[in-house]
């Protein structure tokens, strides 16, 4: 599958994250440089000579004081400026189902953004747009870590619950990110990455909470309502939280594409 070209130095953006962490920790089986770059530390001069660079920055919920646009059209922004240049062949960025220019959602907005200007870069963009991603039991992440039930066996869900995710797992966004970073070859686009299945939220809160757990929605305009109120649950969240996450129709399967065949939830989740 892979090319002649061998990739020898990966620049991480965004290491630190859910995805960088597990990406880190597959490509170091490889015969590779990896470099995970954080907050502080000099883009430019991690780039230049890379073969590959993963920008992995972004976020659903930016932490005070970075906003919407900082956070996911801000970075990509300044990975770009470091790429120009540069050595890479290829860079590789996690989009989000929906992403669009016209979106009112700040988050899908500027993650449509961030996407035109890694295809106007002059360098390669490889594309995924990521479902919402889950861990295994001990690592579940933070969108799937607040649907585990603490002592009183309560989840609140945001909304009725009848909404569908196509849940992906980290380990194989891992893996196709990893075959794309291998592959000098490796084409360029837009790709979905989803799960082999789309559950009704309710459907998976009950899966990862095998005990006896009871849940509790908030209507959605209860939950828009507290978005715009409450600094915590900002609304773009919210707003993403209450609509489907599914590939999208007419795009490119990226774990078909790059050869991965994808875990189940009882293979991530297995009942004890």
């Amino acid at each position: 599958m892979f090319g002649s070209r061998r990739v020898k130095t990966v620049t991480i953006v965004g290491a630190s994250g859910q995805v960088g962490i597990a990406l880190r920790g597959r490509l170091a089986r490889e015969r590779l440089t990896v470099r995970p770059l954080g907050r502080g530390d000099d883009l430019e001069v991690a780039v230049k000579d890379a073969d590959t660079v993963v920008h992995l920055a972004g976020a659903l919920r930016p932490r005070h004081p970075s906003t919407y646009q900082e956070a996911n059209r801000d970075t990509v922004a300044a990975t770009c400026a470091a790429l120009a240049g540069s050595a890479a062949r290829r860079v590789l960025f996690l989009s989000f189902p929906g992403a669009d220019a016209g979106s009112a959602n700040p988050y899908l907005r500027y993650k449509a953004e961030a996407e035109q200007l890694l295809r106007d870069c002059g360098v390669p963009a490889v594309i995924f747009r990521c479902a919402h991603i889950y861990g295994p039991p001990e690592r579940p992440g933070p969108t799937a870590s607040a649907l585990v039930a603490g002592r009183r066996s309560v989840v609140w869900v945001l909304g009725p619950g009848t909404q569908r995710y196509a849940w992906v797992a980290l380990e194989d966004v891992a893996e196709v990110l990893a075959r794309a970073v291998l592959d000098p070859d490796a084409p360029a686009g837009t790709f979905s990455l989803a799960g082999p299945h789309a559950y009704q939220l309710d459907e998976f809160v009950r899966h990862i909470n095998p005990g006896p757990v009871r849940i509790r929605h908030l209507p959605g305009w209860a939950a828009r309502l507290a978005g715009h109120l409450k600094p915590s649950l900002p609304w773009p969240m919210v707003d993403v939280m209450l609509r489907d996450c599914l590939p999208e129709p007419g795009t490119e399967d990226g774990a078909t594409l790059f050869g991965v065949t994808q875990h189940p939830i009882v293979q991530v989740w297995p009942h004890p």
